[in-house]
């Protein structure tokens, strides 16, 4: 008997289990629970790898059971989705992050941002132009807007663990270009309705997401005209509306619109300086904008700035060398978003192609995206923000000028 060809063959006997007990002990031999606790701790970055492993890992990670055990332990990440108007269609995106770190001969090389299709495993609702959009845990609501040149007051829910839809309880009136925010519990719509609706106790609507109900909320004007143009936030335990000419708080704790926004309330937000909250927004009219704890940020002389409460200002976020060298001349800054505590910057710039020996512009764009951590240090002068790029490059290399971005949130999977 040859006992070289016998230890052979053992030995690629053994390299075969070897390579396959990974497959077989670490998820068929275990119970569910232990799995499920396993995997919950891990990225959703690394998930769509993990699928490919067997048909069991592919089954666990499309569960509901992953989710709910991820919410338990505190391990839920922020996740993008992003609705672009492309062809006279919707079509929905989630950004995939970069927490991948590829290895190579050459080292470690961080992996980039990427914006790619959402399977949705339902039928979407009727493309509903001039709705407005928000997300609420791991949804996100579409309320009103319009469908074949007529008003909405349809609300449909994008489920973001599981990428399906589903109807929502109407609301009262219909509604196109309204503003939405998220607070205590509820849905706050204002404003987008007819005028002769918009002079009555609707001019806002609040949804209870307990009961599933919409409940009216009266205009916070006595004379019931409040600008189209208003701008709607929340900071600390109120909701806020801002005018050119006038603002106004909501306390949902009383039930009411304050005669007073509340200037004490701001002064986290805006400082002891003459002004408040109107000084605070008069540079961004027009421009994106998010709040990251209670800070404010926006785009201004192309620079992305962020007010200083102590200084009274609107200051540089220092760092940014990196990005303003990769950002082109004739850039769009599309949205600012409160991504987990970090800066997510979505803009657009021009392609430029080459005719002649000469760079020209043509009839696509480009759209790019940046993550941005934010530090705040103290110098002599007072506090600064500095940012560190996490993240940097295009995700779509390539859009109809003619796109728009619809829908643009920030959810917790």
């Amino acid at each position: 008997m040859d006992t070289a060809k016998v230890e052979t063959q053992q030995e690629t006997k053994k390299t075969k289990l070897t390579a396959q007990s990974p497959l077989s002990m670490s998820i068929s031999s275990l119970p569910d629970e232990i799995v499920l606790s396993f995997l919950a701790r891990i990225s959703k970055s690394y998930y769509r790898s993990l699928s490919l492993v067997n048909k069991e890992s592919l089954i666990l990670l499309s569960s509901t059971e992953i989710y709910a055990a991820r919410s338990h332990i505190g391990a839920t990440e922020p996740r993008l989705y992003v609705c672009l108007w492309l062809l006279n269609k919707h079509r929905w995106f989630t950004l995939l992050n970069s927490d991948q770190t590829l290895t190579t001969n050459g080292g470690e090389i961080k992996g980039e941002l990427s914006l790619v299709p959402v399977r949705l495993s339902s039928s979407n609702p009727p493309a509903r132009l001039n709705s407005t959009t928000i997300a609420v845990g791991f949804k996100i609501y579409q309320i009103g807007g319009t469908v074949n040149g007529k008003r909405s007051k349809a609300v449909g829910v994008l489920d973001c663990r599981s990428h399906t839809w589903r109807r929502a309880p109407s609301m009262r009136v219909s509604r196109v270009g309204a503003k939405s925010c998220f607070l205590d519990g509820n849905i706050y719509v204002l404003g987008g309705c007819r005028k002769s609706e918009e002079e009555s106790m609707n001019w806002g609507e609040v949804f209870d997401l307990k009961t599933q109900t919409w409940n009216p909320l009266p205009s916070p004007s006595d004379n019931y005209a409040v600008d189209s143009n208003h701008k709607v936030a929340v900071f600390g335990e109120r909701l806020y509306v801002i005018t050119k000419l006038n603002n106004y708080a909501y306390d949902p704790n009383e039930g009411r619109w304050l005669p007073d926004v509340g200037s004490v309330d701001l002064q986290p937000i805006t400082g002891p300086w003459c002004g408040g909250i109107e000084k605070v927004m008069e540079p961004i009219t027009g421009r994106p904008w998010c709040v990251i704890g209670n800070v404010m940020f926006t785009d201004e002389c192309r620079k992305y700035r962020w007010y200083s409460s102590s200084h009274g200002a609107w200051l540089r976020v220092e760092g940014l060398h990196d990005l303003y060298a990769k950002r082109g001349f004739e850039y769009r800054t599309i949205q600012l978003v409160n991504y987990g505590g970090k800066l997510l910057i979505i803009w657009d710039e021009w392609v430029m192609i080459l005719d002649r020996n000469y760079l020209i512009r043509s009839q696509d764009k480009q759209i790019w995206c940046a993550v941005i951590r934010l530090e705040e240090r103290m110098s002599y002068l007072g506090p600064q923000i500095w940012g560190q790029v996490e993240s940097c490059n295009v995700v779509v290399p390539s859009v109809p000028k003619s796109y728009k971005l619809s829908s643009c949130q920030c959810v917790s999977v």
